[in-house]
């Protein structure tokens, strides 16, 4: 009885658990995305990148403000000394002391409007970036989402075509036995068979492949079952009509890494500004008061007559250090040629890929109307063949060679139109409107 109720226990927490791990995820397209932007680690480093860029902004805008610093201190020494004190001579082993400076920069060169320009300039790059990171993770999902529901198709048209193989193989070997089909001919068809279960494993284990890499790409484990909820069966294939040169301008002014580059631009600029500060006078205003007593103060009397207070302007300009300035702003004229040659390379990186999507959806639509048409002649073209065939007017090569045809046309058929999705995903992200 013990060792009966050690099984069933066992059995209790068993099964709960095995229902755990063969849970199967139902994902759909938008929950992909969510999923994906949440566990992404570029995006988590983006982010982060985003918060230090605002917080030097906030740092950039205290260079105007003054600047106020406040000292105490209490000493001890091992000998008296001796000081005047309300015109008495007074001896003490301790004194107090506290003082507070205030500096209010006047002029700085322009150094600290060229420091918040800068600033300024690299928190919207980091913003920008950040966006467009997540802009680019969601065509990455995309494209794996869409590959999923592709090889999941193409498996269906594998286990089709090992049926229709499997049933024409039974009817063949009926009519071997009754003298109507050869030896040979059944031989043929096995083969036919075989090659049917080679694709269809093949198959299953591109979408097993298609699956893991979904995975990947949203940050969950490879191992985890996923199920996608496919989009609506209902696609319109429709002439694109886009002309060229507008959708470049429109990509330009949407395209986010390209704001990023021309913040880099901007920042690039603001630095030789900020390098040539230093050939200019700094001009601040200062003052201090401060106090000291060999006692703690008791009265408003004892503080009034030891301290002082000192105010004043101050003026300091570098004459010499070592061509430092020079080379500073020859390093940061540099830096904006090269940020001039980086916006001009994203200009044209961006005008290739416009171009190169346009281009490919106008190719996967022609696609799709040849392989309708395809699909249409090779589903006639078996039938003709497998009726010539059964009334012995045809060979069986000659329906097997339809029966490729057809599996072929319906594979085409099936990459053409995700074809088709990729290349519309592709021109989203090109011209800068691909949303989440």
């Amino acid at each position: 009885m013990k060792r009966v109720g050690v099984v069933l226990l066992f059995l209790i927490f068993l099964v709960p658990s095995l229902g755990i791990s063969q849970e199967v995820k139902r994902l759909s397209l938008n929950d992909c995305i969510q999923i994906a932007l949440k566990n992404n680690t570029s995006i988590v480093a983006a982010r982060s990148d985003a918060k230090i860029a605002t917080a030097n902004l906030k740092s950039s805008w205290g260079n105007f403000l003054p600047k106020v610093d406040a000292y105490t201190s209490w000493r001890r020494r091992s000998e008296e000394w001796k000081t005047i004190r309300f015109d008495e001579l007074v001896s003490s082993k301790e004194s107090y002391y506290y003082q507070i400076e205030l500096s209010q920069p006047i002029f700085t060169g322009f150094a600290n409007l060229a420091s918040l320009k800068i600033n300024r300039a690299e928190s919207d790059k980091s913003r920008y970036i950040l966006d467009w990171t997540k802009q680019t993770i969601i065509l990455d999902v995309k494209f794996k989402y869409y590959n999923v529901l592709k090889q999941k198709q193409l498996l269906k048209v594998a286990e089709d075509a090992l049926k229709m193989s499997q049933e024409e193989l039974k009817r063949i070997e009926e009519m071997e036995k009754i003298g109507a089909a050869s030896r040979s001919e059944v031989y043929q068809q096995k083969v036919k068979v075989g090659q049917d279960k080679l694709a269809l494993v093949k198959a299953r284990n591109s979408l097993i492949n298609a699956k893991t890499e979904l995975n990947h790409t949203l940050g969950i484990d490879v191992t985890t079952e996923i199920e996608l909820v496919p989009e609506s069966a209902e696609m319109v294939f429709e002439p694109l009509k886009v002309d060229f040169k507008a959708a470049v301008r429109e990509a330009l002014k949407n395209r986010l890494d390209f704001k990023a580059a021309l913040n880099s631009l901007q920042s690039a600029k603001a630095n030789v500004s900020l390098q040539r500060s230093a050939y200019f006078p700094t001009v601040a205003l200062f003052g201090s008061y401060n106090w000291w007593d060999v006692q703690f103060p008791e009265s408003k009397r004892d503080i009034d007559e030891f301290d002082s207070y000192t105010f004043g302007i101050s003026l300091s300009m570098n004459l010499f250090n070592g061509f430092k300035t020079h080379n500073n702003i020859q390093s940061a004229k540099a830096t904006v040629t090269s940020a001039e040659a980086n916006l001009e390379q994203a200009k044209r990186q961006i005008t290739l890929q416009v171009k190169t999507a346009i281009l490919n959806i106008d190719e996967a639509l022609k696609n799709l109307e040849v392989t309708e048409e395809n699909l249409m002649f090779a589903e006639e073209d078996y039938r003709l063949a497998s009726e010539r065939y059964r009334i012995g007017a045809g060979t069986i090569l000659e329906q097997l060679t339809a029966l490729n045809a057809l599996n072929k046309a319906r594979v085409d058929r099936i990459r053409a139109i995700y074809d088709y999705k990729y290349a519309v995903t592709a021109l989203e992200l090109a011209m800068g409107k691909l949303t989440w």
